[in-house]
């Protein structure tokens, strides 16, 4: 079954307890509930999306960026060449060495003293298939320890050097024609970009820079239902409009392949180089290890899963809703028998269904309002 198909499969799965569930348990008013599992499928759900950012923002702050400024950067592509990209996305390598050796060949310093993470995105405002980077980038590199600033980036040759190197790949894979490449060269504005913001020196910054570039292509606020067709929306208010089946192939389009990697890290925060930085530092400490947790809850704390559904949707899914105590986890329930058992003792329904999807309302003022009747109270079932 291809990897789009699973995904769609296992959304439609997601927050149903039948699937799957965690039991937790109140010690001060003996209150127990089920919570249930949710599919951590990327390019669909957009809540597993939400909490892959934010577990992906914390993982790169806390152990993989230096305590030194970073900019956001964005690497984008002509139009005319994004086709090839969505019908094959092993050419998404080429985007990534393209914006990393660029970056070392204009800055003049070697690859392994920058430090850089990359994330593919292939998303447009529109839901189009627009393939481009964003990334971190530290403002400077190491050299002997010591870390410098750069005194200054040109972009423009950047922007050069990037667009060169896409297009000599392209044509190495014969996908482009000599013509064509000295054709897109030879133009006032190639359709190549690359963008920096201004140096982040925070926590708060950089971690949010962090889930916007790893955040899913699928934005909830967008999206809204006018009859047999879905519209999506961008931020002036432009509706475009898909049937049911040209919208689901649209999305499909962004469904990363089982086991793609769309994120990357360069130079010295690369899994290499972090790693021979943690050998040094284990032998220069001497530190002895310390004991495996073997309480078979210690992988679900690792994971901060509770604080971070109380960070996206403000809701601490482990907060008694009768006493307001602290819940804790008593067991993991996959057995389909188990948890109807269960649930028919706590006079739960075997399923429910996801609450409506927003409604378009078309109003003289051209704005787009929600029914009363759409709104609804979440819980701990959501999730």
């Amino acid at each position: 079954m291809p990897g789009s198909l699973i995904a769609f499969d296992e959304y439609l799965n997601c927050g149903i307890l039948a699937h799957g569930a965690a039991r937790i348990y109140c010690d001060g008013c003996k209150h127990s509930l089920l919570i249930a599992f949710s599919c951590k499928r990327r390019g669909v759900c957009p809540s597993c999306g939400a909490k892959r950012a934010v577990k992906f923002a914390e993982h790169i702050y806390s152990e993989v960026l230096e305590d030194v400024p970073h900019r956001h950067t964005v690497f984008t592509i002509p139009k005319r060449l994004r086709v090839f990209f969505k019908y094959d996305r092993k050419l998404n390598t080429v985007l990534f060495r393209a914006a990393w050796s660029a970056l070392s060949q204009v800055l003049g310093i070697d690859e392994r003293e920058l430090g850089a993470i990359f994330t593919v995105q292939t998303a447009g405002e529109a839901l189009n298939y627009h393939p481009h980077l964003h990334g971190l980038l530290a403002d400077g590199y190491w050299r002997e320890g010591i870390f410098t600033r750069f005194a200054e980036i040109d972009l423009e040759a950047l922007t050069q050097a990037f667009g060169e190197r896409v297009l000599s790949q392209l044509h190495k894979r014969e996908l482009l024609t000599d013509d064509v490449v000295a054709q897109i060269l030879s133009q006032d504005h190639t359709g190549f970009g690359v963008w920096m913001g201004d140096p982040l020196y925070d926590k708060e910054s950089e971690q949010f820079v962090a889930r916007y570039i790893e955040r899913a292509p699928l934005s909830l606020e967008k999206l809204f239902i006018q009859d047999d067709s879905v519209s999506y929306c961008t931020k002036d208010g432009t509706a475009h409009e898909f049937d049911a089946l040209e919208f689901l192939a649209e999305l499909s389009c962004h469904i990363p392949k089982t086991y793609e990697s769309i994120t990357r890290y360069y130079g010295r925060y690369s899994s290499r180089r972090r790693g021979e930085r943690a050998k040094l530092a284990a032998r220069s400490t001497k530190e002895p290890e310390s004991e495996p947790e073997s309480d078979y809850r210690s992988e679900f704390r690792k994971s901060a899963w509770a604080a971070c559904i109380k960070r996206i949707y403000e809701i601490d899914p482990l907060e008694c809703p009768k006493c307001k105590a602290q819940m804790r986890i008593i067991a993991f329930i996959q057995d389909e028998h188990s948890i109807k058992d269960i649930m028919k003792a706590e006079g739960l329904p075997d399923f429910r269904a996801p609450p409506a999807i927003p409604k378009f309302i078309d109003t003289s003022q051209d704005t787009y309002e929600l029914s009363s009747c759409d709104s609804f109270e979440p819980s701990p079932d959501d999730f």
